[in-house]
């Protein structure tokens, strides 16, 4: 039967079922219900094909097997209902280990009740909330009945492999092959290309200690619940520019964000960094606030990378102590602030003017005074050599980190919703699967949707 035939069958059974005088929504959830069975059982026909090619080998090794189980029954959930088939299931002497050859053949893990296609549709859909809000939402856009357990499950399971997906870059990168093989992926950049790195941190709230705060609190131990998730992005320079409005825009970064501390972040950060073009770029620039633990990351891995400090938060500085000088909002504290903006937007040395004229106020204010101008010259003298700014203008740099705080408050729409509450395990986990969606990798999970 040629396509068009089956067309004119489909059509007329629909027609005789009474597809009229509805409007195009409904005739294609009619279209969906009518046909489900037929597709069902075209999908269990194929799968079962493709069981009955596979070679009876080991999926890891690739040593014969020895028969224990001839057609071991298996069923999975798929997008157009229950799929069911028969596959031999032996035993591998190298590995020590059991396998059905056709699960890994047909993409199937071994624990999984779901087709590839509806853990992929249960992982897309946790990415953007929470799955006991989102069951509904996927039976009325896929027509697949999922609980929010199984999506929970499924979305969590991903999170697994994309964790385990992460560990093997961060080895490759340990090698001088490896980290070739990262930098190879690097679209292809001009010869004076400026790689920024931005680097910042936010909070997310875990469930530690639950039900023993008291206990925990009278024993002396820490309550809090708040834990960092160190986050960076990284992009070409001449892969940001402004919109006709003047808003700052990327076309193409990379992210990382992990709750697993700074070492591991460290190294996830040199990975990401290697991928976006660091083994080809001309100058490296690292933008951070004022965090210690920014700049000796910076120091550690990006060592040939010049460093800026985020203008914004130099600018905090000198607006709180003219503040403290002149009153909050005062006329008189505006006035005085002026020249210090100038200075270090415009002046070569911007940082420098406004420690000597810092430290020749230090000498005739009162002791608070005083006192304050003492902390603000300690945090100048410590990150002038960062505060270049008018050369970055001039070489189109970023002064600001406006592209990591955008990034932290991407991921903190997802992972500090209401009422929300973490385990380490995870919140790692999801933030490892967030970030391989972000980074445009998301067909190492799921190859099936390349085409």
């Amino acid at each position: 039967m040629e396509d068009r035939d089956v067309v004119q069958w489909l059509c007329e059974e629909l027609s005789a079922g009474g597809a009229r005088d509805r409007d195009m929504g409904e005739l294609e959830a009619l279209v969906d219900r009518r046909t489900l069975e037929i597709r069902r059982q075209v999908l269990q026909r194929l799968v079962q094909d493709e069981a009955d090619r596979t070679e009876f080998g080991c999926p890891v090794c690739g040593e014969k097997l020895s028969m224990v189980h001839r057609g071991r029954q298996r069923t999975v959930a798929s997008t157009v209902g229950p799929v069911s088939f028969a596959r031999d299931y032996g035993h591998c002497g190298r590995c020590e280990s059991h396998a059905a050859p056709a699960d890994a053949a047909l993409g199937l893990h071994g624990r999984a009740s779901a087709s590839p296609r509806l853990q992929e549709i249960c992982a897309l859909t946790v990415l953007h909330g929470p799955a006991g809000r989102a069951a509904e939402d996927v039976r009325r856009l896929a027509g697949v009945g999922v609980c929010a357990s199984t999506l929970h499950r499924e979305g969590f399971r991903q999170g697994e492999r994309a964790l385990e997906l992460r560990e093997r870059d961060i080895r490759r990168a340990e090698t001088p092959e490896g980290a070739a093989l990262l930098a190879a992926e690097a679209r292809a950049a001009p010869g004076d290309a400026t790689l920024i790195i931005e680097i910042d941190a936010w909070n997310i709230r875990e469930r530690d200690n639950w039900g023993l705060t008291e206990a925990v609190r009278e024993a002396g131990g820490d309550t809090g619940r708040w834990h960092w998730v160190y986050t960076g992005t990284v992009f070409r320079l001449d892969q940001s520019g402004t919109t006709q409005s003047g808003r700052a825009v990327v076309t193409d970064r990379g992210y990382v964000a992990t709750r697993a501390g700074i070492e591991a972040f460290e190294r996830q950060m040199h990975v990401e960094a290697l991928r976006r073009g660091l083994l080809q770029a001309e100058t490296v620039l690292v933008l951070g606030d004022g965090a210690v633990w920014i700049w000796n990351l910076a120091a550690r891995r990006f060592g040939r990378a010049s460093q800026r400090i985020d203008l914004f938060h130099v600018k905090q500085h000198l607006w709180e102590l003219a503040a403290k000088l002149h009153g909050k909002g005062t006329p008189e504290a505006e006035l005085w602030i002026q020249p210090y903006l100038r200075w270090l937007e415009r002046r070569k040395n911007g940082a420098l003017d406004i420690i000597e004229s810092l430290e020749q106020l230090q000498l005739r204010t009162d002791a608070d005074g005083a006192e304050a101008i003492a902390r603000e010259l300690g945090y100048f003298r410590e990150h002038c050599g960062r505060m270049d700014y008018k050369a970055a203008k001039a070489e189109g740099q970023p002064c600001g980190s406006g592209a990591i705080e955008s990034t932290c408050s991407q991921y903190q729409r997802r992972f500090k919703l209401t009422g929300q509450f973490w385990s380490l395990e995870g919140d790692e986990a999801f933030l490892a699967l967030v970030t391989l969606h972000r980074n445009g990798r998301w067909h190492q999970l799921f190859p099936h949707n390349l085409n």
